[in-house]
């Protein structure tokens, strides 16, 4: 009976409605004051190497690493090429973005970087100059909220071997109201920097490397300056060449010698047949070859590639060479590595 009187009061329904309008007023103020304040209570003391220990850096605790999804037919990220580590807070994203960029930092880095960020909407600073290591901080100042991935900090880091790599710290759009607190937390993040225990090897030098599957490797003779990276998946392997070059620099090569049995002609990707190929002799393996080579003019791009099939390493395997660049000079590079490999037992 006291119940039912209380539900006809007007006085208990006024106050009911009036208490509930409070409440539902400092829940919604906790919920927005907590989400407000979340980012500048995130603790960063979750240490995580980037680049397979090229560097250390301090995460948030919850941060994790964890890389990008492949289809079945492509390779896995490879961990001295990319890092990839997210932070969730409820919908909104955090992901730090690293590269090996394959570079050289000379002593005017910073100028070369200011001068290119010159024509953005970019602000560029020092961020760490001590123990080896060099940072370059760039933070946007405009932001594309119709992008999936919006951009909020990058960090450029020469280390100990004088070799770069890249940084970046994106958001999704649930996270843009916040931005600069992302902005701060990442920078946060930045500033944590530490030496990594793997250094890249820039000497000249001869890598025997396994051929996936098989009892046979390959005996690379690498030049200064160079290195190799491998890909592979199911049922094939790719031994990547990269070139260490001043960073601004605008060469660039590709070298790629591919192990399978369903390789892809690269030429076809630029709509060329064989037939619009150039041949010149050369070999592979004590094998006599003729490459095949295209000067593909609107592109910029000169391309040298051949498939040999080597029976002697596993039935049916075919090695796909394919030597790209913007500079002839650097085929003529590049061809005097691939003709210079070798065949060995493990």
């Amino acid at each position: 009976m006291k119940i039912n009187w209380l539900c006809k009061n007007p006085f208990y329904n006024m106050t009911k409605t009036f208490l509930y309008s409070v409440l539902t007023f400092l829940c919604a103020f906790t919920s927005v004051n907590a989400h407000s304040q979340n980012l500048d209570t995130v603790k960063i003391d979750h240490s995580l190497s980037v680049l397979n220990n090229r560097a250390f850096f301090n995460f948030p605790t919850y941060a994790a690493n964890i890389s990008r999804g492949a289809d079945l037919m492509s390779a896995d990220p490879n961990a001295n090429v990319e890092t990839r580590i997210v932070l969730d807070i409820g919908k909104m994203r955090l992901v730090f973005f690293a590269q090996e960029l394959y570079t050289l930092g000379s002593e005017d880095l910073i100028n070369t970087v200011t001068k290119q960020n010159e024509k953005t909407a970019i602000n560029t600073r020092i961020l760490m100059d001590k123990d080896s290591l060099f940072s370059i901080l760039s933070t946007p100042t405009q932001f594309d909220s119709t992008k999936s991935a919006i951009l909020v900090n990058s960090l450029i880091v020469r280390t100990q071997d004088n070799s770069l790599f890249r940084i970046n710290a994106f958001i999704n759009p649930a996270g843009l109201p916040l931005k600069d607190q992302f902005i701060k937390l990442s920078e946060h993040v930045f500033s944590t920097l530490k030496k990594g225990t793997r250094v890249n090897n820039l000497n000249a030098r001869q890598e025997k490397l396994n051929i996936f599957g098989t009892d046979k490797s390959f005996l690379f003779n690498i030049p200064a300056n160079y290195c190799i990276t491998i890909d592979q998946k199911y049922d094939f392997q790719v031994f990547k060449f990269h070139k260490y070059q001043n960073y601004g620099e605008s060469d660039w090569i590709q070298l790629i010698v591919y192990n399978g049995h369903y390789p892809s002609d690269v030429y076809r990707d630029y709509g060329l047949s064989e037939r619009d190929g150039k041949k010149i002799n050369g070999h592979f393996l004590n094998k006599k070859i003729d490459w095949l080579y295209f000067e593909i003019s609107q592109e910029g791009v000169f391309d040298k590639e051949q498939k040999i099939t080597c029976n002697n390493i596993e039935k049916g395997l075919i090695v796909h060479i394919a030597m790209l660049s913007n500079n002839a000079q650097l085929i003529e590079e590049l061809t005097k590595i691939a003709e210079s490999i070798q065949l060995v037992d493990n």
